[in-house]
């Protein structure tokens, strides 16, 4: 075999392994072998093959009594020294605090990962709505404010590949249509923040506010959310202006001016 063809098989294997990894999740903690291989569209031996190695390095570990597999100490040291070693993170720390402080809502700090927005960090209210979001969880750019704000500040052929796939209805209020998801990210762009309202969950609301680095770019966005008695069209004044400084501030701090 030469050396090209060693190359590419090695970059192969390295892709299959860290989309084995990406399996895993709070909601599917445990895969068998045939599940792996099935989501995967690859054959038992060949996940067999990749789980073995991963579970070599302490990458995934097998439950003597279930025979799964799950995420070992490995996979989540490294997770921890990521986020812990993130500048966004750590700056945003106690911003975050003072945020959940002042809106007694739960907040969010999340960057953009292909065409979903993944929480970075999340710190809770002391009286919480239930929220299907965690560190590292993603959820869809179209229908969260998250998402949207984020979507808002990225370039025109970006957003048109997302126009090309399937828009996921998840509530009567999800935007679905590509002209109307234009407008709201032409409106977000210039009113400095993002408003949604049950547009992914059921009597959940949220705003958001984007984050900026020395460049002018937006990295990430400071969310909060809670109920939508708590946070709607008639009540979001002094909550919009709290997350929009607490996001000028962590800018500032990334040396945005």
């Amino acid at each position: 075999m030469s050396k090209d063809k060693e190359e590419r098989k090695r970059f192969s294997t390295l892709e299959n392994a860290l989309h084995v990894l990406e399996l895993f999740s709070v909601e599917e903690p445990e895969l068998g072998i045939s599940e792996i291989a099935n989501k995967l569209g690859i054959a038992n031996s060949t996940a067999h093959r990749l789980v073995t190695s991963l579970r070599s390095e302490g990458f995934i570990t097998k439950d003597a009594h279930t025979n799964l597999y799950r995420l070992g100490t490995s996979i989540l040291a490294l997770g921890n020294v990521i986020i812990k070693h993130s500048k966004v993170y750590n700056i945003s720390q106690s911003i975050l605090k003072s945020l959940v402080q002042q809106t007694n809502e739960t907040a969010h700090i999340a960057v953009l990962r292909e065409f979903e927005a993944m929480y970075l960090n999340k710190i809770v209210c002391s009286h919480p709505v239930r929220l299907l979001s965690y560190v590292g969880k993603c959820n869809p750019v179209h229908c969260t404010s998250t998402g949207q704000v984020l979507l808002a500040h990225q370039s025109k052929r970006f957003i048109e590949e997302l126009f090309q796939k399937k828009l996921q209805r998840y509530t009567s209020k999800t935007i679905i249509d590509p002209a109307s998801l234009l407008d709201r990210l032409q409106k977000i762009k210039k009113q400095g923040y993002a408003l949604s309202v049950e547009e992914l969950h059921k009597g959940v609301s949220s705003i958001s506010a984007p984050i900026y680095n020395l460049k002018g770019n937006v990295i990430a966005s400071v969310t909060i959310a809670g109920p939508v008695q708590r946070i709607n069209n008639n009540m979001t004044s002094n909550l919009v202006k709290s997350v929009i400084q607490s996001a000028n501030e962590i800018s500032q701090l990334l040396h945005y001016r």
